[in-house]
């Protein structure tokens, strides 16, 4: 197998495994999060914020959209703490949303 071969493969398997840039990342699992969480929150915030409009957008996949051309031109800014922070924050909403927890609103 030649080296050209072994290199798509091997970005095949990242894409696949669902490597993301971490804002990307995070944007997908906030989304995700208020989803979840605006069929399921029953408490506090998420009471008062019944719909997507609260977010400023329509639906789920506009957040995401929205989300993700904000943070691009953060980092394009020189944002590597900005990363950080996204992959930080990813993590927390997959764990909240994998737990059935809402928390806070994004």
């Amino acid at each position: 197998m030649n080296a050209t071969v072994r290199l798509l493969i091997g970005l095949s398997a990242l894409l696949i495994a669902g490597c993301a840039a971490p804002c990307d990342r995070y944007c997908d699992s906030a989304a995700d999060y208020i989803e979840f969480c605006l069929e399921n929150g029953s408490q506090g915030s998420w009471r008062e914020a019944p719909e997507w409009t609260t977010f400023g957008v329509s639906d789920k996949d506009e957040y995401a959209s929205s989300c993700k051309e904000d943070f691009d031109s953060q980092v394009a800014a020189g944002g590597d703490v900005i990363e950080s922070e996204c992959e930080d924050a990813a993590n927390r909403y997959e764990e909240n949303t994998d737990r059935g927890f809402c928390v806070d609103v994004p």
